[in-house]
């Protein structure tokens, strides 16, 4: 008897049931489908790599310094500056018939080389390159353009050139220049001694009111009297003048005078007898001379120009702040006693007073050139004499002069002195600042000529490749580098130091050039508050929903109108915040009901509805609390109504506060005083974020749902067992599971606000906004400011800017830093909640 025959074991691949058996047909085992989802999730994956990676490569090589190239064309015109791109395109007839006459010589070539094509269309190449140096080019073309194109067949060589000294020069104003270096200036300005300026004063003051001796003779006197005055004059600013110049003609380089008038001329020529010279620049001839002097003082003059900015935005913005204190304060006077207008008469005494005080001034700077003249020329000299009667005349000038003022400062005076002793003690107040602050204003303004004056002696002497000359101040300059001297390294310093600039300097030249800084700050600072905002409410109204709320038709409909409001456009939001945050709470929030154009109650009528209300509150507590309290004791039927009508009355008592506080006559706002200079009643901060966490709300509501729902009974049920009631369950089991979930809806939420850009154009985001939503004064977080955003900089780049061709490298940069801010603010709430999930790991979600 034969052993049955063993089965030989079934393989992997024939328990899996991919072996193909007769009738079976491919489709029904799923190889197709398997070969569809995964060709869609790589086609997908390659979209998206595909985007970030043209993003990162044209965002990272925008600050990559390039190359600069000389072209000159057959028709005379040379251009100098980076490629920026090259293009081929078909030359055909009609093509060259549209060139215009100035170009006839490119014209006779382009028609050339058709006619040796056979007349028929021939591909050709034309170059772009940035040319820059639109303030000069805007002199000659009022359509001048960042850009020029030149066509191979119009220039002159084969190969554009590669000039060794040509420099790329950043500036603060007018974009890039591209030429060449010349020289470098270094003015030095003599100083003008205690006897010449004394001097200087008394002869203009004798000139300039000659006028006032109508005798011919005696204007004769004058004349003659005044004339060693002049002489001692003359010699003493010769003798200035011969002493300056033996200080400084050791001075490198090469040294000329330069006059009061006219241009300079060597130090050589200059007559001290006959010519006024007020200071000597040094030049360093030459391209590798300017280019060493460049390099030795462009840090010092920037470190100035960051003090003058510090001065201007620091010390005079804290000067200007105190003034605009005292102001308000007189504007609540007003608002504190209508019919009193006191800040249009304080201001007018202020002006008035510091009229008189200058005129004061001049008065005692005469009386001060005349005991110069009488200690010089003698009290009894007939200059002396001459002097005292022009004098004499120009105070009785300037008493004319002060009468009325002062006329209409008593006025005023006396105005003030019937008004309440608030006011003016407020008015006394304004008075004193005001004056203060003019004074310490002068000093800073002061500080600021001085810096600049001395910025102002360094000057770098450019040309460009047209010969055009022109002279650039150093403290004008950001950045400068000869492009084709450069090796890796200082190339790799150029880029390094644009990036720099970029990430932490404010945005110039309409946002196309600059830095991003406050872009950054603004939008970092408008997400985070957004979610701050959504992430409670959003949590909450999803805990009622999962956990609180039964099932019916009104949970449902509001499920659906949640996950419809996820499908609004964004731009409806918007005009939301607009009409209603804006329109509506803001100018409340300033001014009060009157001043958001809503319906003031009477007083009677207010107070009867606060009654209405309080009523109305108390009965749906105490209805509520019955309720609650007397579960078991009531029938279903009685139970249900109770709360129903409790529900009711919650309700009317809602609409009858938020009646109240709309309407109520005893509330004028909190900046009244500011008004008609809205504080809240404008785009800002506060309704930016407001706007946007009602648009990311319905995502963190359905994350917070779905993690919610994740987590398992048995935990809810094993807390039950022990005694928790509902509420600890949630908060002690319930939320601290489905936090990772919560993370979840909340990094959705950031990745979906921080790139929206529509409803912030209405609601607070602008070109420019100096001032940071974020700095160290108080309070520190200012939600009342408007701010910059890196999307809206994105579209006032690409779709706003002066010449989108040269702005188009900075959308790029800008988009992939915000791309990088984004994914910076979600992988910190990845990293939190990757913690989280680590401390609940028996958690399913």
């Amino acid at each position: 008897m034969t052993s049955p025959k063993k089965k030989k074991p079934a393989s992997p691949r024939e328990k899996r049931g991919h072996v193909s058996k007769p009738g079976l047909s491919l489709l029904a085992q799923g190889e197709p489908m398997v070969w569809l989802t995964g060709g869609s999730l790589a086609l997908c994956l390659l979209m998206i790599f595909g985007l970030l990676s043209l993003v990162v490569y044209n965002g990272m090589r925008t600050f990559w310094p390039g190359r600069l190239y000389q072209v000159e064309t057959v028709d005379g015109a040379v251009y100098l500056g980076e490629a920026a791109g090259v293009e081929k395109f078909d030359l055909t007839e009609q093509l060259i018939n549209s060139f215009p006459p100035e170009l006839k010589k490119a014209r006779e070539l382009a028609l050339q080389k058709f006619e040796e094509a056979g007349s028929v269309p021939v591909e050709v190449e034309r170059r772009q390159y940035r040319t820059g140096n639109f303030d000069i080019i805007s002199n000659f073309d009022r359509e001048g353009t960042h850009y020029h194109t030149v066509n191979e067949f119009e220039m002159v060589q084969p190969e554009a050139e590669l000039p060794e000294w040509a420099m790329v020069i950043e500036r603060l104003s007018w974009g890039r220049f591209y030429g060449m270096p010349v020289e470098f200036k270094l003015s030095h300005q003599r100083p003008i001694s205690a006897d010449e300026e004394q001097l200087e004063e008394i002869v203009q003051l004798i000139q300039a009111n000659m006028y006032r001796i109508s005798d011919a003779d005696q204007s004769a006197q004058l004349k003659e009297a005044l004339s060693p005055v002049e002489q001692e004059l003359a010699k003493v600013q010769a003798a200035n003048i011969d002493a300056f110049i033996a200080e400084k003609k050791s001075l490198e380089g090469e040294l000329r005078a330069q006059g009061k008038t006219g241009p300079e001329k060597p130090l050589a020529d200059v007559n001290s007898a006959e010519e006024n010279i007020v200071g000597i620049v040094q030049a360093s001839v030459g391209p590798e001379a300017a280019w060493e002097k460049y390099n030795e003082f462009h840090d010092e003059v920037i470190s100035r120009s960051h003090r003058r900015k510090e001065i201007e935005e620091f010390e005079v913005g804290e000067v200007n702040g105190e003034e605009e204190t005292a102001r308000l304060s007189l504007r609540d006077e007003e608002i504190a006693h209508p019919g009193v207008f006191v800040v249009e008469l304080a201001n007018e005494l202020s002006r008035l007073q510091g009229q008189v005080a200058t005129l004061e001034e001049i008065g005692e700077k005469n009386k001060a050139i005349l005991k110069q003249i009488e200690k010089r020329s003698g009290a009894d000299s007939p200059l002396a004499k001459f002097a005292a009667e022009i004098v004499q005349g120009l105070a009785s000038d300037l008493a004319d002069q002060q009468a009325e003022p002062k006329k209409r400062i008593a006025e005023i005076e006396g105005v003030v002195a019937d008004m309440p002793p608030s006011t003016q003690a407020a008015v006394d107040n304004f008075l004193k600042i005001r004056k203060e602050s003019t004074e310490r204003t002068v000093a800073l303004q002061q500080k600021i000529r001085q810096l600049n004056e001395e910025n102002d002696r360094y000057v770098l002497h450019m040309q460009t490749a047209q010969e055009i000359d022109k002279d650039i101040p150093l403290a004008e300059i950001v950045r400068a580098f000869p492009a084709n001297r450069l090796s890796l390294s200082g190339q790799m310093g150029v880029y390094l130091s644009r990036w720099g600039e970029f990430l932490m300097d404010d945005p110039r030249e309409a946002n196309s050039e600059g830095g991003v800084f406050p872009a950054i700050w603004g939008t970092v600072a408008m997400t985070m508050i957004m979610s701050i905002i959504v992430v409670p409410f959003g949590v909450l109204a999803a805990l009622y929903l999962r956990e609180f709320a039964k099932p019916g038709p009104i949970v449902s409909a509001i499920r659906i109108s949640i996950n419809n409001l996820a499908g609004v456009p964004s731009i409806v939001f918007g005009v939301f915040g607009f009409a209603f945050l804006i329109g509506n709470v803001g100018r409340y929030i300033d001014g009060g009901p009157e001043n958001a154009d809503l319906p003031v109650m009477s007083s009677s009528r207010w107070y009867l509805l606060l009654g209405v209300l309080a009523a109305t509150a108390c009965g749906a507590f105490m209805m509520s609390m019955y309720a609650v309290g007397n579960r078991r004791q009531l029938t279903g039927g009685r139970n249900m109504w109770l709360g129903k009508i409790a529900l009711l009355l919650w309700i009317a008592a809602t609409g009858a506060f938020v009646t109240a506080l709309a309407t109520t006559p005893e509330f004028n706002g909190f900046f009244t005083s500011h008004l008609p200079n809205p504080v809240f009643g404008k785009g800002c901060l506060a309704w930016a974020s407001i706007t946007l966490a009602l648009l990311t709300l319905p995502v963190v509501i359905v994350a917070t749902e779905e993690a919610l729902a994740a987590v398992p009974n048995s935990l809810r049920e094993g807390s039950y067992g022990c005694g928790a009631s509902k509420w600890q369950t949630i908060w002690r089991i319930v939320l601290p599971h489905a936090l990772p979930g919560i993370m979840t809806g909340m990094i959705l939420a950031m990745a979906r606000g921080a790139g929206e850009v529509a409803p912030l154009m209405l609601v607070g985001v602008l070109k420019l906004a100096p001032e940071l939503p974020i700095d160290l004064s108080p309070p520190f977080l200012h939600f009342d400011r408007s701010f910059m955003h890196l999307g809206f900089h994105i579209y006032d780049l690409g779709f706003q800017s002066q010449n989108s061709e040269a702005a188009k490298p900075m959308v790029y940069t800008t988009t992939l830093l915000l791309i990088a801010v984004i994914a910076l603010l979600n992988l910190s709430a990845i990293w939190l909640r990757a913690r989280l999930r680590r401390r609940f790991q028996p958690g399913q979600f």
